[in-house]
């Protein structure tokens, strides 16, 4: 009985136990379970977190990869800045000494400067000085300025005078070689003329008015004869010298004087017909060779020389009031260009019978 009790006992107590550890069993089951859900759970976790990582490996390699050339270009860029830098000290140090060099030079241009400082002073005291010596020559050459000038005007008027006594290529002669040699010219025509009654008229004149009355009819003359290409000699009182051909040989000599002969007597004429005091003349023309140079040493004076000189002179002894008596040698020179008069040879003294013409006009030139 006992052994049945013990026996129930002890079935009550594998039963109880058995109970216990199934429901131990369901409790560990439920635990085990959870913890394999939790499990599973981590490990689902740690198998994101794992490709995560693993991903996350890959982007930190690939940085890494990116990281290591980074850090390969910084120090390829490093050693370059390095030897950038190394080339800066040594561009630094050289531009150090070209700074001291620079610096020596300042100093020297500027003692450079001081010095052409104190030059220029100088300069500008030279200056002044020159410009004051400049302002004192300006006045001077404007005094020598002057003074050429009036040299000039006085020379000018000496020339002026001297060709009015000389001919011009006696001028020059008496200037290179202190003398001229009296020359022969051939061809030749002379001009004489004198007032008639001319000692009658100027006896009753002043003799201011006399010499003004001369003057006036003189200069006249001198502008007619030069114009036609004639040189006026010499005036001696009343009579007045003209000849062309000499000094410069001209083949139309008697031409020249026929003309400023007939302008002349015109002028004459005109003068007389609008003045009070009447002045006439005889005029005489002759053509031949004529020997012309200066006489004196004092006093140059040109002159004329030869028959020709006379046989004009003659001309004018034979001609009449207000007439211009013509020889038979101009006469043969100009017969086919002029308008004469024939007349009766006459007796001329120390010349015997010569043939004469008064001279008309000059004849219109043929179509």
């Amino acid at each position: 009985m006992t052994g049945w009790i013990l026996f129930a006992l002890a079935m009550t107590a594998v039963v109880a136990l058995a109970a216990m550890l199934f429901v131990q069993y369901r409790r560990f089951t439920a635990v085990i379970s959870s913890l394999n859900t939790d499990f599973e759970h981590k490990r689902t976790e740690f198998g994101i977190k794992t490709r995560n990582l693993e991903a996350e490996t890959e982007h930190m390699k690939a940085e890494r990869e990116t990281l290591i050339k980074k850090e390969d270009e910084l120090t390829k860029q490093n050693f370059a800045m390095a030897e950038a830098n190394l080339t800066i000290l040594e561009q630094k140090e050289t531009l150090s000494e070209q700074a001291k060099k620079l610096e020596h030079q300042t100093f020297a241009m500027a003692e450079a400067n001081l010095t052409m400082l104190e030059l220029k002073e100088k300069l500008t005291a030279q200056t002044e000085e020159l410009q004051q010596q400049k302002f004192a020559m300006a006045d001077a050459n404007l005094q020598l300025i002057e003074l050429n000038e009036k040299l000039e005007s006085e020379k000018e008027k000496s020339a002026q005078l001297l060709r009015n006594i000389l001919p011009e290529r006696v001028i020059v002669e008496l200037g290179e070689k202190g003398s001229s040699e009296p020359e022969l010219f051939e061809n030749v025509t002379v001009f004489f003329s004198d007032i008639v009654g001319f000692t009658t008229i100027s006896g009753g004149l002043a003799p201011a008015v006399l010499i003004a009355e001369l003057n006036d009819i003189f200069t006249e003359f001198d502008h007619i004869f030069v114009r036609n290409h004639c040189e006026r000699i010499k005036t001696i009182g009343d009579a007045y010298l003209s000849v062309s051909g000499m000094p410069a040989p001209d083949e139309n000599h008697f031409a020249n004087i026929l003309r400023s002969a007939l302008e002349a007597r015109s002028y004459l004429e005109k003068r007389n017909a609008s003045r009070d005091r009447q002045w006439r003349m005889r005029m005489g023309i002759h053509s031949g060779p004529v020997v012309g140079g200066i006489v004196g040493v004092e006093k140059y004076i040109y002159d004329v020389f030869g028959d020709t000189i006379n046989t004009a002179a003659r001309m004018e002894q034979h001609s009449d009031s207000m007439q211009i008596n013509v020889s038979e040698e101009t006469y043969m020179l100009a017969k086919s260009r002029f308008d004469f008069a024939p007349r009766e040879p006459q007796e001329v003294k120390g010349k015997g019978v010569l043939k004469m013409y008064f001279l008309i006009g000059e004849k219109a030139p043929s179509a």
